[in-house]
């Protein structure tokens, strides 16, 4: 169903105008958000197309991030859309926004629902291509430049992911033949332990860097607060949110397929990255000057933090698991809230927006409250995720306990140190009344699903999520 719909959105969005393709955007939305929150719900494992595709705890949850991060970027993009025409941007250069965004949507609901290792590499290459557009979307010399440099080290990342690729199907078609067969993920699991360990583990090291690169691992993360900067402010939500998870994914399998060969090893070069991500991102946030950028190294930051806790299994692999969602949705906040300052001030360095609490009342309450969120103050679920992260980690390693707590709250500085010059100053002149409402009551719904959260977890979604876990640490 995800397929179908996200399908049918790129045949609507050449059929009708970019007004009218919004209202039947956020009923595809709607449709796919029922369809994912379905198919999460669903017990074990179902498989899709001749077994091409399938569902299992972990994808299932990639999936429902997606599609509850997309409905939002949908109702956002609605009111988004009209406030830049209404101000100048031509009408026609949205013509192909939601052809894109919905090539995007399918290209991810591919790679994550794949079965076959190799139809996902082809699912996270088509990610590439259709947001390469959606970055240069505003046609300026530098968002042409981040495209191209997205691009350039995605391509280089998604090459040596196909060599990890290739090294796998080498080693599975002793086992399974020269035929599909020998890159379906449930058929490699299922024989892990008799394959040839060296070649698991390099295949493993290439997906790392390989996949990684897309992911935002440092050092190959330099296109990553470009791209994340320049792209219409709901596509760098989806960016941040659930393509950068969509990565993460690929690493994943290969990580799955190395534990279940008992290559206990492998979890300290994702914990190596992990950690390297989490606290050099950190670092950076504390010298930024532009406000987009920032929360593109915030995205790092949480990615190192999701990485950490992945290689350290039990409760702190739990927080991991529900952080990709808290944190889709709290950098969704922020981004649109950026979208809010851009579209009205239209201003991206930090130290030329002050006085957003009187110039823009309901925007600095959203983001002042977005900040705390994605920062995981109490009262917000970010809170309970990074909390598991950190006590699962102290359980294991309390030194590396004590890096990540430090690196968090290095990050949590940065944001502060950085943010709060723009909320507060001397102006007083009310400008947010050009904003389109959906502008501000998306950001602010996503803001009381997060605390919603924080008090209640149905018991279905607890389930499926510890069930990502065991799938994980085998």
């Amino acid at each position: 169903m995800p397929f179908l719909l996200s399908g049918l959105g790129i045949i609507l969005s050449l059929s009708f105008d970019v007004f009218k393709m919004s209202y039947f955007q956020i009923l595809l939305s709607i449709g796919i958000f029922v369809s994912g929150i379905y198919i999460f719900l669903q017990d074990g494992y179902l498989t899709y197309m001749y077994g091409i595709f399938f569902t299992d705890p972990i994808n299932c949850l990639m999936l429902l991030t997606v599609s509850f991060l997309e409905l939002f970027v949908s109702l956002y993009s609605f009111g988004y859309i009209r406030t830049e025409t209404a101000q100048g941007v031509p009408k026609r250069r949205f013509r192909y926004y939601y052809f894109w965004k919905n090539a995007f949507i399918l290209s991810m609901f591919v790679s994550i629902l794949s079965n076959n290792l190799g139809v996902y590499w082809v699912g996270l290459e088509a990610t590439t291509l259709a947001t390469a557009f959606l970055i240069a979307f505003y046609r300026s010399k530098e968002s042409y430049e981040a495209s191209w440099k997205y691009v350039m080290m995605c391509s280089i990342g998604i090459t040596l992911g196909l060599f990890a690729v290739v090294l796998l199907y080498y080693a599975t078609a002793k086992l399974y033949g020269e035929s599909l067969s020998s890159l379906s993920f449930v058929n490699i699991i299922s024989v892990a332990n008799s394959l040839d360990k060296k070649l698991l583990f390099l295949s493993f090291i290439l997906a790392l860097v390989g996949f990684g690169t897309k992911v935002g691992f440092a050092p190959m993360h330099n296109w990553l607060p470009d791209a994340h900067s320049q792209a219409p402010s709901p596509i760098s939500a989806l960016l941040s949110g659930v393509l950068l998870n969509t990565a993460l994914l690929g690493v994943i399998r290969f990580y799955q397929i190395n534990q279940k060969a008992g290559i206990v090893y492998a979890g300290k070069f994702l914990l190596f990255f992990g950690t390297l991500t989490l606290f050099l991102a950190s670092l950076l946030m504390l010298k930024q000057s532009e406000y987009k950028r920032l929360f593109a190294y915030s995205s790092m930051e949480n990615m190192g933090v999701i990485s950490l806790g992945l290689s350290m299994g039990g409760l702190a692999t739990f927080g991991a698991l529900i952080h990709i969602l808290f944190h889709a949705l709290s950098k969704g906040v922020l981004f649109m809230t950026a979208g809010n300052i851009l579209s009205v001030l239209h201003k991206r360095k930090i130290n030329e927006v002050k006085a957003l609490f009187k110039g823009m009342k309901r925007s600095a309450f959203i983001l002042t409250f977005g900040l705390a969120g994605i920062s995981g103050f109490p009262h917000f679920s970010t809170f309970l995720s990074k909390m598991y992260t950190i006590v699962g980690t102290v359980q294991k390693s309390p030194l590396l306990g004590v890096v990540m707590l430090l690196s968090i709250s290095l990050a949590f500085a940065g944001l502060f140190y950085q943010m709060l010059p723009m909320l507060f100053g001397e102006e007083s002149k009310e400008k947010e009344k050009n904003l389109h409402p959906l502008m501000l009551l998306v950001p602010a719904t996503m803001l009381i699903t997060l605390l919603v959260f924080t008090f209640y977890l149905p018991q279905d979604f607890l389930k499926r999520v510890w069930d990502a876990v065991h799938e994980i640490e085998y």
